[in-house]
């Protein structure tokens, strides 16, 4: 039984959930304190942090929509599928727990 190797490439997707919600946490709350030093209103901010929360939770969809299984799905290739399908539900989940609040709490206090 000889398989294909998975490529390198294929390693990436493994981190790829979390670097969306690490640009999602940087961003988000970037635009926050700017929000706040410069006193946007308290409705466009609210709407800036939920069009931003929004396009992070998008482009994971995206990843997750444009994941496939890939050439040489052996054993090795399926099991490497399935954890990156897990680490994407992990980041959508991680992203709407930890960002979520910023969208229901007071703006700037």
């Amino acid at each position: 039984m000889s398989t294909s190797p998975v490529a390198p490439g294929r390693l990436w997707w493994l981190a790829a959930g979390f670097a969306v919600w690490c640009s999602a946490l940087v961003i988000l709350y970037a635009v926050h304190a700017i929000g706040c030093a410069f006193a946007w209103s308290a409705g466009s901010l609210r709407l800036t942090l939920v069009v931003l929360f929004f396009a992070h939770l998008a482009a994971i969809g995206w990843m997750w929509h444009r994941l496939g299984p890939g050439p040489g799905s052996g054993p090795t290739g399926m099991f490497l599928h399935t954890t990156v399908v897990w680490t994407l539900i992990a980041a959508v989940v991680t992203v709407v727990f930890t960002l979520g609040a910023t969208l229901v709490l007071a703006v700037c206090v």
